[in-house]
């Protein structure tokens, strides 16, 4: 049975699903932060639309808090420092869902927690974004959970599955979570880099063929790599992501485009650089993933040296 959640993360989406979760159990969800983040978190809260409130922080192992499930939604570049930050905050028989973008994250954390429990996870379909230290959402999207197979359920997954949607979350257990998985990275490998790239809001994917194109020749490397790494992606998952993508709102920008913007840190690493790891591993040529990690590292790092 699972009761005391933690959440590490308080962007985008990781606000907003503690923000669904305090108002129906403010006593058992906490908010996993330390240093100065959970001193500035204790004095100025958490702003969801325009909703500031204070959810209970747990930062020290001396407040003796056993965490049922800790979900992690930080970005890919922090998950490093995480699992440092909450090695101390948790026991052998907290389960651990990570829902950050990419394919690594379940990997790196089972080598760092072979005792605990490490799902897969994902969101979907979530219009969260932030603007400064506030955060905004209509739609929360979907979650979805589980082992790589789902065929047969595991106790602990229907578990994490029954009490998350007790608090409120639009959950799902999908039986092949490795390809949903592989299918929201092949999503934003193509669109988020290439809504950089083009510096485009989503109204121009169905506009300008050459987006399209573009996001077209990221994707097919990664389904010669899926097919190398055995996961069961197909051309046609291509194409209904594709799909999916021209018929987004015209005005939403993909979340790389708005960190971008804003000067943030952007998981160029855990897009195009994990393509271009695993195609170096597998023969697998992969430029278009390589021209744009070298066009987006360069203009980011011509940025930063403007400011200067």
């Amino acid at each position: 049975m699972i009761k005391t959640i933690g959440v590490v993360g308080a962007g985008s989406v990781g606000s907003s699903l503690i923000y669904a979760m305090y108002q129906k159990d403010p006593d058992n969800v906490y908010l996993i932060a330390t240093g100065t983040r959970a001193t500035r978190l204790s004095s100025k809260g958490i702003s969801v639309n325009n909703h500031v409130f204070f959810p209970k922080i747990y930062s020290n192992p001396y407040q003796n808090i056993n965490l049922d499930l800790i979900i992690l939604a930080v970005k890919t570049y922090s998950l490093e420092a995480v699992i440092s930050d909450i090695k101390p905050l948790i026991t052998n028989n907290t389960i651990i869902l990570p829902i950050e973008n990419g394919i690594t994250a379940t990997t790196r954390l089972r080598e760092s927690f072979p005792d605990n429990r490490v799902l897969y996870g994902i969101v979907l379909r979530t219009d969260a974004h932030r603007m400064g230290r506030r955060v905004f959402v209509n739609t929360m999207g979907e979650m979805q959970i589980g082992y790589a197979d789902n065929t047969i359920i595991a106790s602990e997954v229907q578990d994490v599955y029954t009490r998350l949607k007790e608090l409120g979350i639009n959950i799902h257990i999908y039986q092949d979570m490795l390809k949903t998985q592989w299918r929201k990275w092949m999503l934003n490998t193509g669109a988020s880099q290439a809504a950089v790239e083009v510096q485009a809001e989503c109204g121009f994917f169905g506009q300008v063929k050459e987006i399209r194109d573009l996001m077209q020749m990221l994707m097919d490397e990664i389904l010669a790599i899926g097919q190398a790494e055995g996961v069961n992606i197909t051309t046609e998952d291509r194409d209904e992501i594709i799909e999916m993508l021209i018929n987004f709102p015209p005005d939403k920008k993909m979340s790389m485009l708005q960190d971008y913007e804003a000067g943030r840190p952007i998981e160029i690493d855990e897009y195009a650089g994990v393509v271009i790891r695993l195609g170096e591993k597998h023969g697998i040529p992969t430029p278009a993933n390589k021209i744009l990690y070298l066009t987006i590292t360069a203009r980011q790092k011509i940025d930063e040296m403007r400011k200067h």
